[in-house]
């Protein structure tokens, strides 16, 4: 399995956002880690 490794496009790389009311959330696309992972399809072969 491969995976690419990219700036997350939900949260800017930032890993959270800037809530209305104040303080921060982290992304739940990313986890706040700020990377997106694209994970290649993997092809389930059934016995």
């Amino acid at each position: 399995m491969r995976t690419n490794q990219e700036q997350c496009p939900y949260c800017g790389g930032q890993g959270y956002f800037h809530l209305l009311l104040g303080g921060t959330e982290n992304c739940p696309n990313c986890e706040g880690s700020g990377t997106h992972h694209e994970q290649e399809p993997v092809s389930a072969t059934r016995p």
